[in-house]
């Protein structure tokens, strides 16, 4: 007898090393607290009407954090398959509650998990690392690096649509002139590592606040000084980087005029998800992450799309988004054996708690 399956969908939670490093003091580049909420998440999901039903979870990008693990970090930028593996492992023992949860979400019957690779967890893309996530998840897990395509869905993270997170996925590793083999990081990453992660050891929240121009903008009427040393840092950063010799640099002039046109808006992937849904047969709901923004939009019956957002905190600057936000945002896929279909972009409320650690 056919079942009614479920599919749910998260993306952009960027687990790393926990929120404390190795000496005892607070890991500032942690973005991920919620290992509880993301516990009892799941936990729902294995009861109920979900205990003996079909129920996908997808892990749909840069569910782990291989830019961010600790402060202090030698090889931030060279992902080899021993660093990929060794930041894993501290991401693993940084959060045992959500690795609980995992591993006991794909052990009950008819569950089942799917990791597609973002640009934050590019990591993932080695052997050894996929690996380690079976052997402390479930020997089931599935890993994709470009999409999932099933029952007229097509689910990505997204950031091959934009210049500065683009992966290469044809020319993912480098060898040449290198020890070991290295992974070949797009422009955004390098970004993270060397000018978003320094700039939180004096502003932490930096990482949180969009739009970022319109973040300068304020910054420079009532945080001078940081805002005109960043201007410098960035316009420093862009000159260094395009005379770099360095190969897994290497990105031309016209990469960075891409770059500096997508810096200057903010981040939207609507047109790419209509261009799938109106340019793939069969394609009637498209998925991706990256952007950190929940959106449901439909262009036509049978034509949807939702982005799944962030479970991490952000502090809005524009009018319609202003102030703090944290939603646990994700995607359920209902597809009954009549042949319905039904997407729903939804925030997971928890569970009752008295107190919560903020810090």
């Amino acid at each position: 007898m056919s079942k009614t399956l479920y599919k749910i969908i998260v993306s952009d939670l960027h687990l790393g090393g926990g929120p404390f490093n190795p000496d005892g003091s607070r890991n500032i580049l942690e973005e991920f607290h919620y290992d509880a909420p993301f516990a009892e998440f799941l936990a729902y999901y294995s009861r109920g009407p979900y205990a003996k039903a079909h129920v996908e979870l997808i892990l749909n990008g840069d569910i782990l954090n291989h830019l961010a693990v600790y402060p202090e970090d030698p090889d931030a930028d060279r992902l080899t398959e021993r660093v990929a593996v060794e930041r894993t492992g501290a991401i693993i023992a940084g959060h045992p509650k959500f690795f609980d949860a995992l591993a006991a979400f794909a052990q009950e019957p008819n569950h089942s998990i799917v990791y597609l690779v973002g640009n934050h967890d590019i990591g993932v893309a080695w052997p050894k690392v996929q690996q380690m996530l079976k052997n402390r998840i479930h020997p089931s897990l599935r890993f994709f690096l470009d999409c999932y395509q099933a029952d007229g869905l097509h689910i990505e993270h997204g950031n091959r649509f934009l210049a500065d997170n683009r992966v290469d996925l044809d020319n993912l590793f480098l060898t040449r002139g290198e020890p070991e083999p290295i992974l070949k990081l797009p422009w955004g990453n390098f970004f993270v590592i060397h000018f978003i992660n320094p700039l939180k050891k004096e502003r932490p929240y930096v990482g949180k606040v969009y739009p970022f121009k319109m973040y300068l903008e304020w910054a420079l009427m009532h945080d001078t000084l940081f805002a005109l040393k960043t201007v410098f840092r960035l316009i420093a950063y862009f000159l260094k980087l395009n005379f770099s010799r360095d190969p897994k640099k290497s990105f031309s002039i016209k990469d960075t005029w891409k770059i500096l046109r997508e810096f200057s808006f903010p981040l939207s992937l609507n047109k790419a998800a209509k261009k799938i849904l109106f340019g793939k047969p069969g394609i009637r709901f498209v998925s991706f992450g990256h952007t950190h923004h929940a959106v449901y939009l439909q262009f036509a019956p049978d034509k949807e799309y939702i982005n799944t957002g962030s479970w991490n905190e952000l502090i809005g600057l524009d009018i319609e988004s202003l102030g703090k936000q944290l939603r646990f945002t994700f995607a359920e896929i209902v597809s009954k054996p009549d042949g319905d279909f039904r997407a729903t972009l939804k925030a997971w409320k928890g569970t009752y708690r008295e107190v919560a650690d903020i810090m």
